[in-house]
């Protein structure tokens, strides 16, 4: 695996970053540790719901799309950290047994003015499933590190 750096990295870059599927088992241990409302727990009442089953919660979906950034992108990177998100939506649920695909996307690219080490990438993810309906969205920004000798 090579180490990539700020002057690596292109706007227009896209990454696969592979997939994922959750278990209906999966959805419900998360949620009941970190987001225990009804249409993830409770196999009924989430049958009752607007979402007409059991859906994972968006956290989840977001931590899942998270270890594979760090698995196909940032692990390779000269990551030093992210200032946060623009933008993080979830405009579809993710149901139990799906697979979900996600992606990055640089956005742009651009040297720090206050730090030579660095810049940042700004970029965006995104999760479908399998019917290629989006399931998360996020826009966010990486801090990465410059090469040594191009910084001085």
């Amino acid at each position: 695996m090579s180490t990539r750096y700020l002057e690596d990295i292109e706007p227009g870059d896209v990454s696969d970053l592979g997939s994922f599927t959750l278990s209906e088992e999966d959805i419900v241990e998360f949620s009941r540790r970190y987001d225990p409302q009804p249409m993830h727990v409770d196999p009924e009442r989430a049958r009752e719901s607007t979402f007409g089953g059991l859906i994972a919660s968006g956290w989840q979906t977001a931590a899942s799309c998270m270890r594979l950034l760090v698995d196909g992108f940032l692990r390779e990177t000269v990551s030093m950290g992210s200032p946060g998100l623009e933008e993080l939506r979830w405009p579809n649920p993710v149901r139990p047994g799906h697979e979900i695909r996600v992606e990055n996307e640089v956005l742009d690219v651009r040297v720090s003015e206050s730090r030579d080490d660095r810049g940042y990438v700004r970029s965006r993810t995104t999760a479908r499933d399998e019917h290629d309906d989006p399931v998360l969205t996020w826009i966010g920004t990486i801090i990465v590190g410059r090469r040594g000798d191009e910084c001085e």
